[in-house]
């Protein structure tokens, strides 16, 4: 019973679903690096302190500013993107997961580069890399998914 769906759209090349696997251990490798340090920061008494994804993200004590608050978003996103991913890379065998792990690896890594900048630990370097290698990965999913579409017409 396949509920109104083809089932020869759903199917995927060996090489297709070798790449979609790669992808979701990275993603989880990528959603277990937000516990690791991701950038710099002072703390109340004036010392520097290395700061998780989750640490700047929800602050217990609350936030005293806009610049707080943004930092707050940035690193939701960052800690978000990767598990939204990771299901997908999982559950989807489609041309979508391609082109949103794309535009996830683009925007984190955009993120990590210009929105955290001087500030970077080495998590944060860690997790660059890793989405420079996700976005060719990505890229070689899209190609080959491409390629046995065109090779089934």
């Amino acid at each position: 019973m396949s509920y109104g769906r083809d089932k020869k759209a759903i199917t995927e090349s060996k090489k297709s679903k070798t790449l979609r696997i790669t992808l979701a251990v990275l993603y989880f490798i990528q959603v277990v690096l937000t516990t690791f340090p991701f950038m710099w920061g002072v703390s109340e008494k004036g010392e520097l302190k290395q700061l998780t994804a989750f640490e700047v993200a929800v602050q217990p004590g609350g936030y005293d500013g806009a610049q707080d608050i943004k930092l707050a978003i940035i690193f939701a996103v960052l800690v978000l993107f990767p598990a939204v991913c990771f299901f997908f890379c999982i559950l989807n065998k489609t041309l979508v997961k391609d082109f949103l792990s794309i535009v996830c690896a683009l925007t984190c890594a955009g993120i990590i580069t210009f929105g955290i900048g001087g500030l970077i630990a080495m998590g944060g370097v860690v997790a660059l890399l890793l989405y420079i290698l996700i976005l060719f990965l990505s890229t070689m999913s899209l190609l080959s998914s491409v390629a046995v579409q065109n090779t089934e017409e």
